[in-house]
């Protein structure tokens, strides 16, 4: 008689390993718009986690769109959506991910009107989800 191996299930939906996988291949707008279906959905406090996800993946959006303005109130909103979550939320080292994309940001929150060109992709953290599970 042969054992299975025990199925350790994932843990997290699809479209939050989608928005995870888009928002790495820097397709924010997509990214943003697969997690949504999952946020229209969902209870507190996940329900607010990914609104802070959506919105810091369309602030990148707004700004590669030369739309300043949307990109800072969306980046203030998402920092303040996620920071509560501290350094390690649903897998995602939110704490490091607020303070790289909060140096990337430095520049547009600091300026006027003017809007300075988007930050180089390659600026941008990556999300990975770590299982506790290994």
């Amino acid at each position: 008689m042969k054992l299975e191996t025990p199925r350790i299930e994932d843990p997290w939906p699809r479209e939050y390993r989608e928005y995870v996988a888009l928002f790495n291949a820097g397709d924010y707008f997509e990214a943003h718009e697969v997690l949504e279906d999952l946020w229209a959905i969902e209870v507190a406090p996940l329900k607010d986690f990914y609104k802070g996800l959506i919105q810091m993946a369309v602030a990148i959006c707004h700004w590669e769109r030369g739309n300043p303005s949307g990109a800072r109130r969306l980046w203030v909103s998402s920092r303040d959506y996620l920071t509560p979550y501290g350094a390690r939320y649903e897998g995602l080292e939110i704490g490091a991910v607020l303070g790289q994309l909060g140096n990337v940001f430095a520049p547009l929150l600091s300026g006027g009107v003017e809007c300075p060109p988007a930050p180089e992709r390659r600026s941008i953290p990556k999300l990975e989800i770590i299982s506790e599970h290994g």
